[in-house]
C-alpha cells in the first residue's frame, strides 16, 4: 500500500514537471520575440552584447516564475559588484581603512542604490513574475540587476563583468583597467 501510494506521488510529481518544463519553453519562446527590441536596448545600455543569451533572459527571470531563474546568478553578480566597489577604492586610495572600504561597499552596492540603477534600466519591463508578483519591487529589481552582472560574468569573465558595473556606476573604470593592465594583467583572486 505504502509503495502505491509513493508510485502515484512520483507520478504525479513527474506529470507535473513536465507541464511546467513545457510552459517555460512556451513562454520563453514567446518572450525573445515579443521582447527582442527591449534586450537589445537594454544590452545597449549596458554596454555588452551577450554571447549567450540564455543567460540574460536567465538573469531576468525571477524564482517566481520558474524553477529555472536568475537565483544563483543574483550570488554570483552579489559577490561581482562588491568586489568591483572594493578594487575600485583599493586601487584609488591605497590608504583607505577595511572600516571606511565596508561603509563604500555597503553604500554602492545595497538594495536601495542598486534597485534605482535597475529601474533606469527599465528592467522592471523586463523581468518575468508570476502574475501577482510586481516586478518593480525594490528587492526583485536589485536581485535582478546582480543577476544581471553574474550572466555577465557567466559569459564573459569577472573581470568583464566588475568593468560593466564600474562603467554603469560612473566609477573611472578606465583608469581601475589601466592600472591592472600595467601590473601584469587583471587579478581576479580579490573575489
Amino acid at each position: 500500500m505504502a509503495f502505491a501510494a509513493q508510485l502515484l506521488t512520483f507520478s504525479a510529481l513527474l506529470i507535473i514537471s513536465q507541464a511546467y518544463s513545457g510552459v517555460d519553453q512556451k513562454t520563453h519562446s514567446a518572450m525573445e520575440a515579443s521582447d527582442d527590441a527591449a534586450i537589445k536596448a537594454l544590452q545597449t545600455k549596458i554596454r555588452y552584447q551577450f554571447k549567450d543569451q540564455t543567460l540574460l533572459i536567465l538573469a531576468i527571470t525571477h524564482a517566481s516564475y520558474s524553477f529555472d531563474n536568475n537565483g544563483a546568478l543574483n550570488v554570483l553578480g552579489y559577490n561581482i559588484i562588491q568586489a568591483a566597489i572594493s578594487l575600485h577604492y583599493v586601487l584609488n586610495n591605497s590608504a583607505i581603512g577595511s572600516g571606511d572600504l565596508h561603509s563604500k561597499i555597503s553604500e554602492l552596492s545595497n538594495c536601495t542604490v542598486l534597485s534605482k540603477d535597475a529601474f533606469d534600466l527599465q528592467l522592471h519591463d523586463l523581468i518575468k513574475v508570476a502574475p501577482k508578483i510586481n516586478p518593480k519591487k525594490q528587492s526583485i529589481l536589485c536581485g535582478c540587476y546582480r543577476a544581471l552582472f553574474g550572466a555577465i560574468g557567466a559569459d564573459a569573465n569577472l573581470d568583464v563583468a566588475k568593468e560593466k558595473f564600474l562603467i554603469r556606476r560612473k566609477l573611472n573604470a578606465a583608469s581601475i583597467m589601466q592600472k591592472h593592465l600595467t601590473q601584469g594583467g587583471l587579478r581576479s583572486e580579490l573575489l
